[in-house]
């Protein structure tokens, strides 16, 4: 039985696989994490959620870098 929140992040993620392939699957899954978790406090998401692009991002940068 799966519980409510994972049946969002289920449909979130057939979503993202359909519409938004390239898109980070552990990213998207980050950001609806860190929603949930500080939906009283929107500063702390909105910096968290910063937060967690800019590391994606540098990520993927390094990766990219590694492979050239």
């Amino acid at each position: 039985m799966t519980t409510p929140e994972q049946d969002l992040l289920d449909t979130i993620e057939a979503i993202r696989k359909q519409k938004f392939p390239e898109m980070s699957a552990e990213l998207v899954r980050q950001i609806v994490l860190i929603e949930r978790d500080f939906t009283d406090n929107r500063q702390e998401a909105y910096k968290r959620i910063s937060e967690a692009i800019e590391e994606h991002l540098d990520k993927n940068a390094a990766a990219k870098k590694v492979e050239a």
